[in-house]
């Protein structure tokens, strides 16, 4: 499905209306399969330098639930807020002074919400434009539409003329791309127009039936649709009857199906987002679909075109575009039966092998999250985050079924579910603090309807209460707590309670920490970790392991920190988890602030911001900076303090958290800064002020002692400068002079796809350039020896030709 056929007419009226500077919402409307899409994705590309800040792209195809729309476009940007914070409102406050273009893809299922939302954007961001692709109208005030149709088609299929159709030339290519030896000659030219013509220039239509050709005849093919059309007996009116002949033709692709690849096809519609083979045997197979004929039954799929297959991915990931997987799910819905199914205007009753099909798919993402949870603190660890956020969407579409669950098993199911991905630490990487704790509350919600067991409540209510600590709301963590303490008095014996209520120490133990800042905090963690031990959950026994030693380095005496954090950070290193290891630097370094060396802790820190800016977890690398700022200030650096602190403040506001709310994290604070303020007197509001203000890769530079950083004694103005890339820009910046995706370098490097968008970003911007082939001559011309080279086993999302 590659290439773009015809539509340059349509295209420049695009152009035209976009550039129109009274024109900023710019709906693209037509019958499912008409090419939306990919007239979108021309259309940003051909755009993208009119946008300062950039062409962002937003697929809503997976999102189920209309109140996750706001956090998938946020997840979509490269916006760091982790808050609770409503999504308008943090979109509002990121984007309100930036050029950009936002493109809104599948909109149709979700126009109640995306409507409203869309409204409050452009009035709150004046110089944001969106594009939408949708079935329907947004409806919304300043909304201009331009209709996309099929693609043109011969009224006279015996005298057509294959140059003169866009639908006739794209069959060609598609059937080339299936056959070598295909061309549209004189003799077949008339059975080409006829069968575009009876696909009604749909373009998804012509994608299914163009491979046909490696296997039947045109007038075969042609004989197949007329046949099949007479029998199913259709044709409205209007956009109804493109509906219905796309409809027409998954109807007769599924005929031409195998049984076993019928199957498959309906059973993989319950995906929401991408999946690996793995994945679709786990969920497909059962008695009527043998496992270890599934992955030759999906590539049979993919052969015609109902599946496609991203081959940059390692492993290869497969996905359905929507309109194919909603037939998918009518026919799952329906049963397995070989007559025609209608247009999915409403939902079909529940079958057996529906019901089968999302047990299967919670099953296995439940078996995913457990083992990811439980092994997580290893070499592993950066792999199961990058594999967990691939499958994001799955997990978003589980959990939201799981959330209005009117069976226990379910309920239970979904809780597990989130409780294993709070362990992994998903929500810190790739969703957001807020919304893995809207994540547990709903679950809990659901818990409470089914009437579950008090322990799991108890789990799931810990969990919550950690990530409310870990965002600074101390109001809802207090409220968890006592809510907490009503469950413990009641539950009852047994593996679920021991490890309920050691859940329960460890939140405690936090709350003490953070909220107090209570030495008795120190005991709690200890017993936390050796109550998780016994009761075998290995996924928290690291946690608790780092908050003892993060409350041993505020709180203990120097011995005991020192021997506590010493412990810990060669335990962390000798697991091999670079997540868990720069935690444990963390700790180490507060302890040598406080009872050794400053200078020896500046370096703990500055390799601890290294690793998680690289990793792209910006919630510790914002620690880390107000914690240099410590270090600054205890070596009477005092301007350079002075800037830390102000670029750490708005490094909390852009995450919507408020670190410095944490007990012994706001006295540390409050002593830098009177230190600071003793020092400089009046300057010190001023230089304050220049961090604040100054751009987040340059306040990591000068965290990290980088030589590109602005002098602390005299802050200078915002300027354009050249400044050396850091380890992981190079590294990013090498793999695009080799013609690296964006997929293939998150692949390479272990990144999420929007961590990579982020040095992207900060190369172009750093670099003084506007694309990533100058960015290639770049490298060429330097040949950096420290420039890495990376053999790259594999996302995406900023679609200028990245």
């Amino acid at each position: 499905m590659n290439g773009f056929i015809g539509r340059r007419e349509l295209l420049s009226t695009a152009k035209a209306r976009l550039a129109d500077p009274q024109l900023r919402l710019l709906s693209l409307t037509g019958a499912g399969g008409t090419g939306k899409t990919r007239l979108a994705m021309r259309l940003a590309n051909s755009a993208r330098r009119a946008y300062p800040d950039g062409v962002w792209w937003v697929d809503l195809a997976s999102i189920v639930d209309s109140s996750s729309v706001g956090g998938a476009i946020v997840g979509a940007l490269p916006i760091d807020d982790v808050s609770v914070r409503e999504a308008g409102d943090v979109l509002i406050r990121v984007l309100a002074g930036r050029a950009l273009l936002l493109v809104l893809d599948n909109c149709e299922h979700l126009i109640q919400a995306i409507a409203p939302l869309v409204v409050r954007l452009l009035h709150g961001c004046p110089e944001l434009r969106i594009v939408a692709t949708s079935r329907a109208p947004l409806r919304c005030e300043g909304e201009h539409l331009l209709d996309v149709p099929p693609l043109s088609v011969p009224a006279d299929p015996e005298h057509a003329v294959a140059s003169e159709y866009e639908a006739m030339r794209l069959f060609e290519a598609r059937a080339g791309a299936a056959r070598a030896d295909f061309t549209i000659t004189t003799e077949n030219a008339a059975y080409v127009a006829r069968l575009t013509k009876m696909l009604d220039g749909i373009p998804l239509a012509i994608e299914l039936a163009a491979p046909l050709v490696r296997v039947m005849s045109l007038p075969d093919i042609v004989s197949l649709l007329s046949t099949f059309r007479f029998r199913t007996s259709m044709k409205e009116a209007g956009a109804l009857a493109h509906h219905r002949t796309l409809w027409d033709s998954f109807e007769w692709s599924y005929q031409l199906c195998s049984r076993d690849e019928q199957l498959l096809w309906t059973r993989l519609a319950v995906f929401a987002g991408s999946f690996t083979a793995d994945a679709a045997v786990a969920v497909a197979s059962d008695h009527a679909l043998d496992a270890d004929r599934v992955p030759m039954i999906l590539g049979g799929l993919v052969s015609k075109n109902i599946v496609t297959a991203d081959t940059d991915s390692v492993p290869t990931r497969y996905a359905m575009l929507s309109t194919v997987r909603e037939y998918g799910q009518a026919r799952l819905s329906s049963g397995e039966k070989h007559e025609p199914v209608s247009p999915p205007d409403r939902l079909v009753r529940e079958t057996g092998d529906e019901s089968a099909a999302y047990r299967r798919l919670r099953a296995h993402f439940l078996r995913r999250a457990d083992h990811c949870g439980r092994h997580w603190y290893g070499p592993d660890e950066t792999r199961y985050l990058w594999e967990a956020g691939q499958d994001l969407p799955n997990y978003r579409a589980v959990l939201d079924r799981c959330a209005t669950a009117t069976t226990l098993e379910e309920a239970e199911d979904g809780a597990r579910i989130a409780i294993a991905l709070a362990t992994l630490r998903l929500w810190f990487f790739g969703g957001s603090l807020g919304e893995g704790l809207r994540a547990l509350l709903r679950a809990d919600e659901a818990l409470v309807r089914t009437n579950a067991s008090d322990p799991l409540r108890l789990t799931v209510l810990t969990k919550a209460g950690w990530i409310a600590l870990c965002l600074g709301d101390q109001a809802c963590a207090e409220d968890l707590l006592e809510r907490c303490r009503v469950l413990a008095a009641r539950v009852t014996h047994g593996h679920e309670t021991e490890v309920a209520l050691a859940g329960l120490t460890f939140f405690t133990g936090a709350a003490d920490l953070f909220v107090r800042g209570d030495p008795a905090a120190l005991g709690l963690f200890a017993k936390a970790r050796d109550d998780l031990a016994a009761a075998d959950d290995p996924g928290a026994v690291p946690l608790a392991e780092m908050f003892h030693a993060l409350a041993a380095a505020f709180m203990a005496p120097e011995a005991d920190a020192l021997a506590i954090t010493e412990r810990h950070l060669a335990d962390t290193r000798a697991h091999g988890a670079p997540w868990a290891v720069t935690w444990a630097q963390w700790a180490r370094a507060v302890t040598e602030l406080r009872h050794g060396s400053p200078q020896a802790a500046v370096a703990m820190f500055r390799s601890a911001l290294r690793a998680q800016w690289d990793m792209g977890d910006r919630w510790g690398s914002t620690w880390c900076v107000e914690s240099l700022a410590w270090c600054a200030a205890a070596r009477h650096h005092f301007e350079e303090a002075a800037l830390l602190l102000g670029a750490a403040q708005k490094m909390q506001h852009t995450l919507g958290v408020a670190i410095s709310r944490l007990r012994p994290w706001a006295q540390a604070r409050a002593a830098c800064v009177d230190q600071a303020r003793t020092a400089l007197h009046e300057d010190y509001q001023v230089t304050e002020g220049y961090g604040m203000e100054m751009d987040v890769d340059t306040v990591v530079d000068l965290a990290l002692g980088q030589p590109s950083a602005p002098q602390a004694d005299a802050p200078p103005p915002p300027r354009a400068v050249k400044p050396p890339l850091s380890e992981k820009q190079q590294a990013v910046a090498g793999l695009i002079a080799e013609g690296k995706t964006d997929k293939q370098i998150a692949a390479a490097l272990f990144l999420s796809p929007r961590t990579v968008q982020s040095h992207v970003s900060a190369i172009l911007r750093r670099l003084g350039f506007n694309s990533r082939t100058e960015v290639a001559k770049w490298v060429v011309e330097r040949a950096e020896p420290g420039l890495q080279r990376v053999t790259p086993t594999v996302e995406r999302r900023p679609i200028g030709g990245r």
